[in-house]
C-alpha cells in the first residue's frame, strides 16, 4: 500500500523526488520515490535518531554492502545510496508486486503448484545471496516480493557477511521471532542455514496462512522455535517433507539453499506433468481462482495494494499522491452515475502533419468507493483533443470517449487527466478492474495506450 506523504516526511532524498509511503519499521521508513529519468525506486531513510548512533551506522553500511554485494535477478537491484549523509539513505528499484503476506492476507493459503514454485524462487534467492558470502538474518513473509517473473528478497536490515561476527551486541537476538532460526532465537552466530530455516517457516506460513511457531509475546514464541514442532497443519502434503526438512532444529538436518533447490525441482516434476507453475504474483494470485462474473472481480481477487497503490512506471514525478474529492457543479462529490458514455471522436483522415500527444505516466489513487485513474501525457504539437478508454480483461466498462472541454467526471489539468471509476471501495462490495486507455487529438488520431489496474487500497 502507497500512502500518502505526512507534511513531516522529506520531499526530496537524495536525487530522488518522493511521492508516498511504502511502509515504517523500528529502524526506518520506505518511500516511493522518482529518479530523474523517471523510474520508480523505493528509498528506505532511517530514523532521525538512530542516525546520531555510531553503532546503527556501522549496521546500515552493511545493509548497504550486503544489498549492492547480492543485487541483481533474485533482489531488488541497488540504484543508490548515502551512508554518510546526515539522515542515511538506500535506493533500491522498485518491485511491481505485493508482498508474500499481503498476498496470503488477502488470498490465503498457496496451492501446492503455487507454494512450489514460490520455494523455487526463493531457494534460487537464497543460492545467490548465500553464494556472496551473505547471511540474510531476517527473511520473512513481508521481506518477499512477489514480481511478475519471480519472488525478490529484500531488506538487508540485519545481514551480515558471512565470515564475520554479527553486529550485535552480545546475547542481543535480532530478527523477527516467527521466522527465526532456533540459534538466532538463542542469541547464537548464525550461517547460511540459519536462512534455510527461515525459509522454512516461510513456506509453512504460504501454506497454511498461520506463523508455524503461533502468536503471542516474542519470548513465549522464540521457546517454541528452540523446543517445539512447527504447526504445519493443512499444509500440502506434497510440500510438508520440503519444509520440514528445511525446519530441523539442528542446522547440520537442514539441506543447503542448493540442495533444496534441487528437491523442489524434483517435486514440481512429480507433481506437475504439464509446464510448471508460474511464481505467484500480483497479476496471478495464489490459491484456486473464483468463478469470475463478467464484470466484477470480487475481494478475493483483488489486486495486492502495492499495486492499487501505484501503477506509475514513469513520468510520475510531477504530481503527488494526496487526493481530495472534486465537488460537481451542484457542490456533491462526484459518483459513479456520471460516468456518461460519449461518442466517439472522428475517425482519423490521413497521417498527422503534427506530432500526437503520447501518454507519459499513469497513476491511481482512491476516493471513497471511487478509484481514480491520473493520466499524464506531452502534447508536442498542441492538438491533444481529449481521452478514451475502455474495459480489457473481463472488465465490461463499455469504450468512452470525453473531450477535455467537456470531460463528464473527469478532472482536466495541465498535461493530465483523472477520471473516477466506482470499485466499491469501503462498501463491502470492492472489485478491482482493467481499463486501456488513451489520448486523442482533433483530428482522432490516437497515442499508444496503456493498461491501468484499478484496486481499492483497503
Amino acid at each position: 500500500m502507497v500512502g500518502v506523504l505526512q507534511p513531516a516526511d522529506p520531499r526530496l532524498i537524495g536525487p530522488f523526488q518522493l511521492l508516498g509511503r511504502l511502509g515504517a519499521g523500528g529502524m526506518g521508513r520506505v518511500f516511493l520515490g522518482m529518479s530523474a529519468a523517471g523510474r520508480p525506486v523505493a528509498v528506505k531513510i532511517v530514523h532521525a535518531e538512530l542516525a546520531a548512533d555510531p553503532e546503527f551506522r556501522a549496521r546500515f553500511g552493511s545493509e548497504v554492502a550486503a544489498a549492492r554485494k547480492v543485487s541483481g535477478l533474485f533482489t531488488a537491484l541497488v540504484v543508490d545510496a548515502d551512508v554518510e549523509a546526515p539522515v542515511p539513505w538506500l535506493a533500491t528499484a522498485y518491485v511491481a508486486g505485493p508482498s508474500l503476506s499481503e498476498a496470503v492476507r488477502h488470498r490465503g493459503p498457496l496451492t501446492t503448484g503455487s507454494l512450489l514454485a514460490l520455494a523455487a524462487g526463493l531457494a534460487k534467492s537464497l543460492t545467490a545471496i548465500h553464494a556472496a558470502g551473505v547471511v540474510h538474518g531476517d527473511l520473512k513473509p513481508s521481506n518477499v516480493l512477489l514480481a511478475p517473473d519471480g519472488p525478490r528478497v529484500i531488506d538487508f536490515g540485519i545481514s551480515q557477511a558471512a565470515e564475520v561476527t554479527p553486529l550485535a551486541r552480545a546475547g542481543l537476538v535480532v530478527g523477527t521471532p516467527s521466522f527465526m532460526s532456533p540459534e538466532q532465537a538463542a542469541g547464537q552466530d548464525v550461517g547460511p542455514l540459519s536462512d534455510v530455516f527461515s525459509l522454512g517457516a516461510v513456506l509453512a506460513y504460504a501454506a497454511t496462512g498461520r506463523k508455524p511457531f503461533g502468536t503471542g509475546q516474542p519470548a513465549a514464541v522464540l521457546e517454541r522455535v528452540v523446543g517445539e514442532t512447527a504447526d504445519l497443519t493443512d499444509a500440502p502434503a506434497q510440500v510438508r517433507p520440503l519444509i520440514e526438512r528445511c525446519l530441523a532444529k539442528e542446522p547440520a538436518g537442514r539441506p543447503t539453499a542448493a540442495e533444496l533447490l534441487a528437491e523442489v525441482t524434483a517435486a514440481q516434476s512429480a507433481t506437475e506433468p504439464g509446464p510448471k507453475s508460474a511464481p505467484p504474483g500480483p497479476d496471478v494470485p495464489p490459491g484456486p481462482r473464483p468463478a469470475r462474473s463478467r464484470r466484477r472481480w470480487w475481494r478475493p481477487l483483488i489486486t495486492a495494494p502495492a499495486i492499487a497503490g501505484l501503477l506509475a512506471l514513469s513520468g510520475a514525478a510531477g504530481y503527488g499522491l494526496v487526493s481530495v474529492a472534486q465537488p460537481d457543479r451542484d457542490g456533491s462529490a462526484l459518483t459513479g452515475a456520471k460516468m456518461a458514455v460519449r461518442r466517439a471522436p472522428p475517425a482519423p483522415s490521413h497521417a498527422p502533419s503534427v506530432p500526437s500527444p503520447r501518454i507519459t505516466g499513469t497513476f491511481t489513487y482512491q476516493q471513497g468507493p471511487m478509484v481514480y485513474f491520473e493520466i499524464s501525457y506531452s502534447d508536442p504539437g498542441h492538438n491533444a483533443a481529449g481521452f478514451g478508454f475502455v474495459g480489457v480483461e473481463g472488465s465490461d466498462w463499455p469504450q468512452q470517449y470525453h473531450s477535455f472541454s467537456n470531460p463528464a467526471a473527469g478532472i482536466v489539468e495541465a498535461n493530465s487527466i483523472s477520471y473516477p471509476l466506482n470499485q466499491g471501495c469501503g462498501t463491502g462490495l470492492e472489485y478491482t478492474s482493467t481499463v486501456k486507455a488513451w489520448i486523442y487529438d482533433s483530428d482522432g488520431n490516437r497515442s499508444k495506450p496503456v493498461i491501468i489496474h484499478l484496486a481499492c487500497t483497503t
